[in-house]
């Protein structure tokens, strides 16, 4: 929640008693529905539970095994996660980065690998065009898909296909510097 939405909440209040045709729908993973439902006096709550599939989780740190112990590159970290899961089987790939110049950077390694010469890389983030995007929804089926996104889209898309997510555990995160009175990332 932002503050915005925060106010849109309170016009919206006060706008449904002028407008009846007005419908309004909330819809999170993570709300107080009780609450919300109180704010918009009772408003019907309806819920529509998931569904949960066993996961099998796999964690390789950031660190290589030579006698410097020096940090693995993110992309080279994904490639290597692409080519143990291709391992494992078939299924399509969902990364999950931090902004738009991690998932340039990953797709284009991705590209020069040899393993992944044949799969199918999307990228996804929002200054692609509306074609370019689209594309992760159509799978046509003969190339494994690996589509590279922003975490934000771990709690608002689902991709059809995908059977293994690899995520880097970054985040760019928003937040409001009082010394230079700006929003930085």
């Amino acid at each position: 929640r932002s503050l915005n939405i925060d106010f849109l909440l309170g016009y919206l209040k006060q706008l449904l008693p002028r407008r009846p045709d007005l419908k309004v729908i909330i819809t999170s993973a993570t709300i107080d529905a009780e609450r919300f439902s109180k704010h918009f006096n009772g408003a019907p709550v309806l819920e529509v539970s998931g569904r949960t599939y066993p996961v099998e989780i796999l964690y390789h740190p950031l660190t290589s095994k030579d006698e410097d112990d020096a940090e693995v590159e993110l992309t080279d970290a994904i490639v290597d996660a692409a080519d143990e899961l291709a391992r494992y089987g078939e299924g399509d790939i969902l990364v999950f980065l931090p902004g738009e110049r991690e998932i340039r950077e990953a797709a284009e390694a991705l590209r020069k690998s040899t393993l992944r010469r044949n799969d199918e890389i999307l990228p996804l983030f929002a200054r692609l065009s509306h074609a370019e995007q689209h594309k992760i929804f159509h799978p046509s089926g003969a190339k494994r898909r690996i589509v590279l996104a922003t975490n934000v889209a771990e709690t608002s898309l689902t991709v059809p296909g995908i059977k293994y997510v690899i995520d880097t555990g970054l985040a760019r995160v928003k937040r409001y510097s009082a010394r230079a009175k700006v929003e930085q990332l």
